[in-house]
């Protein structure tokens, strides 16, 4: 049948084991998309320190750019402890405890979002 049969029977909404499906796969990238969002609402609407965050966005990035190996390192270290544990509730932990922080200090959220752009941006220009 093709997509656009008028005769097909239109699904309600998804299921349990979907959604179960899709967070397990995309984790990580949805707890970063959660944290960078909910920092930026707070720099913003909260604290009113966006021009901050700007800047310490950048200085991150500037630093991350000239020291890429010990970001690198550290990023790494901080990555296999939280992902090391094992336990998927821990891991639930340390990602509500990572947005909670990233609302309660933005600025600092942004500049390791620096850090790690400016890493990334030299690592991706080695090759590596």
């Amino acid at each position: 049948m093709a997509n656009n049969d008028p005769n097909r029977q239109k699904k309600e909404g998804v299921s349990v084991e979907e959604m179960q499906s899709f967070f397990k796969n995309y984790g990580p990238e949805i707890s970063l998309s959660l944290i960078f969002i909910f920092s930026a609402i707070s720099a913003r609407y909260l604290f009113g320190m966006e021009n901050w965050c700007l800047l310490l966005l950048g200085l991150g990035g500037i630093i991350g750019t000239l020291l890429p190996n010990p970001i690198r390192q550290g990023i790494g270290s901080v990555m296999r402890f939280s992902a090391g544990s094992g336990n998927k509730y821990s891991q639930l932990i340390f990602a509500i405890a990572a947005i909670i922080i990233s609302i309660i200090a933005s600025p600092l959220a942004f500049l390791i979002f620096g850090l790690v752009a400016g890493e990334a941006l030299v690592m991706a220009k080695k090759g590596h």
